[in-house]
């Protein structure tokens, strides 16, 4: 048996329909928008949950637009470590006396260059981040490429008394190789120290927690790190009157070139955590440490050449500070860190460019510095032939580096 109600007539047995008015419109239904654009703000959202407590690809009612890909350029202004050199270049009063001049044990003598730190000062790089998705939840890979171009520090002088500081292990004391004197002596001295950083990153990005307004990423990949670093020193000397042995007229050249190079191949580990803030912007927070093997070379090389007038000119292995002794090639494997940090805040212009700006610290452990190459004892003076203690001589020193700085660029999304 089936119930149906029961009316009064047939013919109001349904309710009849008004007739609409002619300009009658449906009333709107708001819909729903599931696709954030980057412009909006979060900040309605960002304390509602905590993380995961919206799912990987939820933002509320809001679910945010990914663009699969990203390039991000930065202009670097950064300072890389001093290179710490010994003194190598002195002057002394007029009228001190012969043996005297240029030696680091006397009162009057003054440092022209070195003692102290040299190319640390702020120069001029570039990196360049392209990264890409491979999932909704955030997850993707990344690929960055740094340098912080070439810098060099340059030192010249031909003033009337110049002397180049020196141990001498024969006499154990102080000593110097005269340049220039007014007595019997013209001559100049220029030395170029140069340095320059290179970094290659390859991340894979694992998403690990996200919420309204925060997430927090987790970086596994490769670095390689590239550190080189040089110094060489060209003397040129002309005999104004003789000294012993040597006729007036008599010429020297002679020059020390030591380059120091470390290459850094290793996995590495980081953390990437990204805030969204007011005002369609960001800040972002990065930890990253890289473990594996820094091989670093050293190469010395030097050359003195003696020109007689009438007797022609004889070329001889060694400078002063790069001798026999010490010249060639030397290489090293050690177990190396690289840890950064950074940290940085971008602002969104539209749905597709942001603009950024940052600081970063790299830190570099074990790496072979130049100034560690350079030995200030020495057995002999050029040309003469090594004896006694065999001085200069290398010995592998490492060191940790430091580098550090500023960055202003630009993310475009696509």
């Amino acid at each position: 048996m089936t119930w149906r109600p029961v009316t009064a007539g047939k013919a109001d047995a349904r309710r009849k329909r008004e007739p609409r008015p002619q300009n009658h419109q449906r009333p709107s239904v708001a819909m729903v928008s599931h696709e954030y654009f980057p412009g909006e703000s979060f900040d309605a959202h960002c304390d509602g949950l905590g993380c995961d407590g919206l799912g990987c690809d939820s933002m509320g009612v809001m679910r945010r637009h990914r663009f699969p890909f990203s390039i991000h350029t930065e202009y670097l202004l950064w300072s890389l470590d001093a290179v710490e050199l010994p003194a190598l270049v002195t002057t002394s009063p007029a009228g001190t006396a012969l043996e005297d001049t240029g030696r680091l044990d006397q009162s009057g003598t003054s440092i022209l260059f070195g003692g102290t730190g040299v190319g640390d000062e702020m120069r001029s790089g570039a990196r360049v981040t392209l990264s890409w998705g491979i999932s909704s939840c955030g997850d993707g890979f990344e690929l960055s490429g740094l340098g912080v171009f070439e810098d060099s520090e340059s030192f010249r002088d031909g003033r009337g008394l110049l002397a180049r500081p020196v141990f001498d292990t024969g006499s154990n004391s102080e000593s110097a190789m005269l340049i220039a004197h007014p007595d019997f002596l013209a001559g100049s001295v220029s030395i170029q120290v140069d340095s320059e950083l290179y970094a290659f990153d390859a991340l894979r990005r694992q998403r690990l927690c996200t919420s309204s307004c925060d997430q927090l990423d987790l970086l596994v990949g490769y670095r390689h790190g590239r550190l080189d670093e040089s110094l060489r020193i060209d003397q040129v000397g002309a005999f104004t009157a003789a000294q012993g042995q040597i006729i007036s007229g008599t010429t020297q050249t002679l020059f020390d070139d030591f380059q120091a190079e470390n290459r850094f191949h290793g996995a590495q580990i980081g953390l990437h955590y990204l805030r969204r803030c007011r005002s369609h912007s960001t800040f972002n927070a990065m930890a990253k440490l890289g473990f594996g093997v820094n091989q670093a070379e050293a190469r010395i090389n030097g050359q003195t050449t003696n020109t007689v007038p009438g007797a022609g000119s004889s070329t001889f292995t060694g400078g002063l500070l790069a001798q026999s002794t010490n010249i060639g090639s030397y290489d090293e494997s050690e177990f190396s860190v690289i840890p950064e940090l950074g940290v940085m805040f971008t602002t969104r212009l539209d749905r597709y460019i942001e603009l950024s700006i940052g600081y970063n610290v790299i830190i570099w452990s074990n790496t072979l510095r130049v100034a560690d190459m350079i030995d200030r004892n020495v057995s002999q003076f050029p040309p003469e032939v090594p004896s006694g203690t065999l001085d200069p001589s290398f010995q592998f020193e490492t060191d940790t580096f430091i580098a550090h700085g500023l960055s202003f660029g630009a993310v475009v999304s696509f």
